[in-house]
Order: C-alpha cells, then sequence, then structure tokens
C-alpha cells in the first residue's frame, strides 16, 4: 500500500489504533523535520546576506557546482525561493489559525458558561442558598416567601419555590401550596426575569384589600369602642364588611359548604395578652363538621397615632385638621400567624442573624417542639420579637420587594414602612385590632356573635 493511499485511510479513521498510533509518529517526525530544514534555510540565508560580494559569488559558484553533481538540487533559485516563502507563510497562518481558534474556544466557553452567571449578578436570585441543613438545602425565595406570606397573606402561606435557573438573570419558579383546607392545591408558576415577576395567575399572593378590617382609617380614642367611635362620627369608616348589620347580613348568605377566610374586627383594641386568651375561645368553636376555627393570624398596631387630634380638627385648626387626617389608625395589615397548621417545615437560614425568624419550622438540631412553639406564642415579648424579626428580615430584602412591589402596590411592601414597624413593636408592645382565620359559615356566624367582634370580613379560600 502506496503512504499516500494510508494517509487517506487515516483521515477517515479507517485504520486500527495501532496503526494509527504510527502515522500519527510520522506526521510529528516529519513535522518536526520540515520545522529543522526550515530554521536551517533561514540560517543559511541570513549568513549569505551577510557574506560580501566575492564570498556571495564564491558560494553562488559552489552553489552551482554542488546542484550540477546532484541533479536533485537543480532547482532554479526563482522556484527556491517562491517554495521558501510559501513555506514561510504556510507556518504563519497555521500558527495565526492556531491563536485564533485558541482565543475563539476562550471567547465561546465564557458566553457558555461564565456570561450567564456573570449577568445573573446583577438580579434577584430565587435560586441562592439561604441555608441547609440535615434535610436539604433552602433557597432564597422559599425563605423569602415563608417569612412574606406570613407577614401579609394571612392564610395563603407559601413556604416551597422552585427554582430552575435559566441564565442572564432568567428563572423559572414554581410557589408550591403544601396544605389546604379546602382539598384544592393552587401552586403558583411564573417566571423571574431580570428581578422582575411574572405570575401566570397573580391573584394567588394578592395582598388583602386594605380595608379589610373596620379600624382601617379610625381615629382611636382611649377607651372607646369602634362602635361607639363609629356613633360618634370619629374617624372616617370605611371597612370591607360594613357596620355590624351589613357584616351579619353577608355571612348569613355564605354558602354552608365552603370553606372562607375571615377578617375579624375586634370592637376594641385589645393587649396581645388579652387577644391570646380571646383567641383560646375561638379555637374551641366547632362548625358541625369535626373542625373549629383555625390558622389564626394576629394583626396588631404598627404605627403611632395620637389621641385628641380629632378634638383639636373640631376647634377649626386647619394645621391640626390635617394631623387628624394624618394620625388616624394606619392598617397595614401586618401580622403574625399564633397558631398554623402545617406540620414540620424544612427551612434553615442565618439563625443567628435572625433568631426564631421561622418558628413552623425544625430546629437548627432538626427536632420540632409543635407545643413549645405554641406556649411561646402566649408570651408578649417572645411574639413581639418575633414579629419585629420578621420585619427585620424582610426590610432587608430590597430585592424581592421591589419585584414583589409591581403586583402588590406601594406602601405596606416599601421597606422602610417594615422597618419602622419593627421599631414600632419593639417600642410599644402589641395592641390588637383584629385577626384572620379560616372556618366555615356556621363557625363565622358563631364567632360574629361574640361581644368582642365587631364584624366580619369573609372571602372564599382560593
Amino acid at each position: 500500500m502506496k503512504y499516500h493511499e494510508l494517509i487517506e485511510l487515516y483521515k477517515k479513521k479507517e485504520l486500527s489504533e495501532e496503526e494509527m498510533h504510527r502515522v500519527e509518529k510520522d506526521i510529528e517526525r516529519q513535522e518536526a523535520i520540515s520545522e529543522y530544514l526550515f530554521d536551517r534555510d533561514e540560517a543559511e540565508n541570513e549568513a549569505i546576506r551577510g557574506l560580501g560580494g566575492d564570498d556571495r559569488e564564491m558560494r553562488g559558484e559552489e552553489a552551482d557546482s554542488e546542484k550540477a553533481a546532484d541533479p536533485d538540487l537543480r532547482i532554479p533559485d526563482s522556484e527556491e525561493f517562491t517554495r521558501r516563502v510559501n513555506r514561510s507563510i504556510r507556518r504563519a497562518f497555521i500558527k495565526m489559525g492556531t491563536v485564533v481558534g485558541a482565543v475563539v474556544l476562550v471567547v465561546v466557553l465564557l458566553v457558555i458558561f461564565v456570561l450567564p452567571e456573570a449577568v445573573s449578578l446583577f438580579y434577584y436570585d430565587p435560586g441562592k442558598t439561604a441555608g441547609k441543613d440535615e434535610y436539604g438545602t433552602t433557597n432564597q425565595m422559599s425563605l423569602d416567601m415563608a417569612v412574606y406570606s406570613e407577614l401579609m397573606l394571612p392564610g395563603y402561606y407559601r413556604t416551597e419555590v422552585q427554582v430552575e435557573d435559566r441564565g442572564y438573570g432568567d428563572y423559572d419558579i414554581l410557589i408550591q401550596q403544601t396544605l389546604s383546607f379546602t382539598g384544592r392545591f393552587n401552586n403558583v408558576a411564573g417566571r423571574v426575569e431580570k428581578g422582575k415577576l411574572n405570575l401566570y395567575d397573580p391573584g394567588q399572593l394578592q395582598l388583602p384589600t386594605g380595608n379589610a378590617f373596620g379600624w382601617f382609617q379610625m381615629s382611636p380614642q382611649d377607651g372607646k369602642s369602634l362602635s361607639r367611635l363609629i356613633e360618634e362620627n370619629s374617624g372616617h369608616f370605611f371597612g370591607a364588611a360594613g357596620d355590624r348589620e351589613q357584616s351579619t347580613e353577608t355571612l348569613n348568605a355564605l354558602d354552608d359548604d365552603a370553606r372562607y377566610l375571615a377578617y375579624v374586627t375586634l370592637d376594641n383594641l385589645m393587649p396581645y395578652e388579652d387577644y391570646i386568651a380571646f383567641a383560646e375561645q375561638v379555637e374551641n368553636l366547632e362548625d358541625g363538621q369535626g373542625a373549629g376555627l383555625a390558622d389564626l393570624w394576629c394583626a396588631p398596631v404598627t404605627e403611632a397615632w395620637e389621641n385628641g387630634a380629632e378634638e383639636d380638627a373640631e376647634a377649626g385648626d386647619a394645621e391640626t385638621e390635617d394631623a387628624g387626617i394624618s394620625n388616624m389608625l394606619r392598617i397595614r395589615n401586618l401580622g403574625f400567624y399564633t397558631d398554623l397548621s402545617v406540620g414540620a417545615l424544612s427551612l434553615d437560614w442565618n439563625r443567628e442573624k435572625y433568631p426564631d425568624l421561622v418558628l413552623w419550622a425544625n430546629d437548627a438540631d432538626g427536632e420540632y417542639r409543635w407545643d413549645e412553639v405554641r406556649e411561646n406564642m402566649k408570651d408578649e415579648d417572645f411574639a413581639a420579637e418575633h414579629f419585629a424579626v420578621m420585619l427585620d428580615y424582610m426590610s432587608e430584602q430590597d430585592e424581592f420587594l421591589e419585584m414583589l412591589g409591581g403586583m402588590n402596590g406601594i406602601g405596606t411592601t416599601a421597606p422602610e414602612t417594615l422597618a419602622a414597624a419593627a421599631d414600632y413593636v419593639r417600642e410599644n408592645g402589641l395592641t390588637v385590632y383584629g385577626f384572620a382565620c379560616q372556618g366555615t359559615k356556621e363557625a363565622l356566624l358563631e364567632l360574629n356573635e361574640m361581644e368582642e367582634v365587631y364584624g366580619i370580613y369573609a372571602v372564599e379560600m382560593r
């Protein structure tokens, strides 16, 4: 077999492994010889160019005699020059091609592996590790949703978000519902695209209406109930449930078999310890189906107001009138669960920086202390600090809040609002104006008859 035929088979990879190896060795040897000869010729040419006229003539005669003696060397000078130039150009192109190829490969690898990650650094990353324990890894959006949904979404607690990283700051997400009282599980799919949240069913994470509780825009005065303030026309009553009669009428029209999320307005602002005692009575109410009111979520005051502002406004002071409006009881609908039927949650986070951030999760040692948590929540100091820590944490999640702000509006989700609420709670403790819970029509009507309740705004569970 001729060697050029062997080369063709090598190109087609139709040789045995041993023959392939032998041809490769031959190619390497030939390349080494060619490079050596090229370098030697270049050195000789440099030497020739350095000689004088006589030397060049002498070397020319010697070269002619060599060519005369050896027929293989009888190549015209122009052909020899052309051959060497072509070989030099070919070598230059090979070297340039090697360099260009390496640069292109580096650029391609950067685009494929480095650039997507680099772009993602500038935007909210829902899949970033927020904590890790023996049960698994907690991603950033799971922890953010756990705190956010407890603070602002009573009845719709969400603690698990699946994330698929698509690169360049884009992620597919699935916000899962892990507990349901209705038998329906409404998982919410969507995308986080460069810090913007797009949900395919945004209603699942919609904040409660601002006037869900009757104390909305009222001007509380020491010792006066909401019903009395309404009678005296003190404040601007815009409660979603209407007055007592309207609230009762609406409850009577509810479906007997459906389950509702109820926003319960207390007739009197209630110290936290009194609320806990009242909540224990509420939990014992039954709905005729073997289940009572569940998932009690406490709504405390989170901003200061000044008593007596309305009386000053009636005196005709225009500046005081403006102050009277600004000092109404501002309802932010921020709160926390005092009882929650979710079971053990596998969440982890920086527990040193945010102690007791998520009470319903396993402890750092993996143990779950449900009874201990419920007992601790009866203590106002413990509950207030837990609430304040959640507010602290959420006030520091600027990217997450900005992402949800476009969907949920402004005000409650502003970092400065949450930080100010944490300061207020630590300084003033907990005063409760209402709570949220889940239940059927029968249980809610019974709750509505309790003297501590002014009215109930109920919406069917999604």
